[in-house]
């Protein structure tokens, strides 16, 4: 392991590597570049001076559990990249939970870590190797993580907790900089008129500069040549549970049940939630104890309806070290949880989601990596999560509860990474019987709500306030131009009706938490 020590100009100090460096005219990322090609083996260390009496030497070697990681700790409020990218970018998950681990694009100069075989896979890439070191680690993180680079923002490489302090961010320049070199160039026109819009500040000179530079743009198979062993024990057992929600698909839930029977790692359990809401209605499900099975089966039914409280009943039974969250219109080939495991093993991970395509539908995420989004159909959950985290019944019957329970893992200090192999077939199968509409309390407003209050919920919780800014821009503006002709201050005036009711309903859903 290498130390390199700096005060955010240049290197003060270099430990377990080469000192020579010191007295070069170099930048922080050039000699951080240059050790990882002397020392291929090593973890490359930077920590800012100040900070050198907090830095916790011990973990680094447990936090970096493989060679395909990058990961940080700003010890600040803000980060380096200022709040404006919210208004161009709704995908990521720009508010740090900074209490746990937490998987996030936005590095950090302050501390950090990298393993020696990510720089060098990506050195020849690097344009500007002089970057400022936040620039250039935030842009690293950026490109790198959908194409398979771990990024995380870790507490624990400071020894002792942190109180949070004030600092700064980045100008407007580096702003529209960063947007022009990682992002299509349309958002660097909307970022402009989402400051001349919400901020009433005119952007021009960090605009016209942004034009300077170009999309950076990395092949996709970079990383490949890293192999990936993590030495993080996450698995002792490997004895896993299957919870299923049914509702009026007796025929497709009997061809998941057979999959599962065909398993080259069989499920210790099946847990099946079977809803009907007929008062003196049966189970569909007589099959169960017809058939023989590898494993029990535990059946559960309801008269009470809604995925959200069928899968807390299912998980509530869970007693096993996994659980698969699967659904009852799937169908897997009969090696998936064996090799599932096995990558939960290999990369260190505590939660993964499976691809989940419907029949002929187009994989175009062929990369193990981060992600922000949650499958409850297809994903694997170490348990000691499960008395963590629950779907909420706020969203029952609507839209948001995936991501709300991937979030909240995600705060618990889970990542949650995406497979694409094994895939698990989903075949959307038609809504079974049995099913009553559901009733909303903002179903009889004169003004509907627009988008579904559960949806901008999620906003609430999860998204700052430049993100939520930059999604009512774009979903206005791909409202208005489905009706291009129409008036714009007509249509302005009444959309806007319906994302205040909106957003009205989403503030009592969130006090009611």
């Amino acid at each position: 392991m290498i130390f390199v020590f700096h005060n955010s100009k240049k290197i003060i100090r270099i430990e377990g590597g080469n000192n020579q460096y010191l007295i070069n005219d170099k930048t922080i990322g050039e000699v951080l570049f240059d050790l990882a090609e002397e020392f291929p083996n090593k973890v490359i260390v930077w920590c800012l001076i100040e900070w050198e009496s907090f830095l916790n030497r011990d973990s680094i070697s447990e936090i970096i559990h493989h060679n395909k990681m990058m990961i940080s700790f700003h010890p600040y409020f803000s980060n380096y990249i200022n709040d404006g990218i919210g208004y161009i970018d709704n995908g990521s998950i720009l508010i740090i939970n900074k209490e746990v681990s937490f998987f996030t694009w936005q590095m950090s100069s302050v501390v950090g870590a990298v393993s020696a075989a990510v720089l060098n896979s990506i050195a020849e890439k690097i344009d500007s190797k002089k970057e400022q070191l936040d620039y250039l680690l935030n842009s690293i993180a950026k490109i790198g993580m959908p194409i398979g680079l771990v990024c995380c923002s870790e507490p624990s490489l400071l020894n002792t907790k942190i109180h949070i302090q004030k600092g700064t961010s980045s100008n407007n320049y580096n702003l529209f900089k960063f947007v022009r070199q990682h992002y299509s160039i349309k958002w660097v026109f909307v970022l402009f008129l989402s400051f001349l819009f919400y901020e009433k500040k005119i952007q021009l000179l960090p605009l016209f500069r942004s034009f300077y530079f170009k999309k950076i743009k990395w092949n996709r198979n970079i990383f490949d040549t890293i192999v990936i062993k993590s030495n993080k024990k996450v698995s002792a057992t490997n004895e896993i549970d299957v919870i299923i929600p049914t509702i009026g698909r007796a025929s497709y839930l009997k061809d998941v049940l057979f999959d599962l029977r065909d398993q080259t790692h069989l499920p210790k359990k099946v847990i099946i939630v079977e809803q009907n809401t007929l008062p003196n209605s049966t189970s569909e499900l007589d099959f169960l104890n017809k058939e023989k099975w590898p494993f029990s089966i535990e059946h559960i039914f309801t008269h009470q309806a809604g995925a959200c409280n069928a899968r807390n009943i299912a998980l509530s039974k869970v007693s096993s070290e996994w659980v698969f969250l699967n659904d009852d219109d799937n169908r897997i080939s009969n090696d998936v949880i064996e090799r599932t495991l096995m990558q939960c093993n290999q990369y260190g991970a505590e939660v993964v989601m499976n691809n989940y395509p419907m029949q002929f539908e187009q994989n175009d995420f062929d990369k193990v990596h981060q992600t922000t989004i949650f499958g409850s159909g297809c994903s694997f959950v170490k348990s000691s999560y499960l008395n963590k985290v629950c779907f909420d019944s706020k969203y029952e019957f609507s839209y948001g509860e995936d991501f709300d329970y991937g979030m909240q893992l995600r705060n618990n200090g889970a990542d949650v990474i995406y497979l694409p192999q094994p895939s698990i077939l989903h075949l959307k199968a038609p809504i079974g019987g049995f099913r009553i509409k559901p009733v909303f309390p903002w179903d009889s407003d004169a003004i509907r709500p627009i988008p579904s209050p559960t949806i901008m919920l999620n906003y609430l919780k999860y998204k700052t306030k430049q993100q939520i800014l930059g999604y009512k821009f774009i979903f206005f503006y791909n409202l208005f131009i489905k009706k291009v002709n129409q008036n714009p201050i007509v249509f302005f005036r009444k959309t806007n009706l319906h994302w205040k009711a909106s957003l009205n309903w989403a503030t009592k859903l969130m006090r009611n938490d």
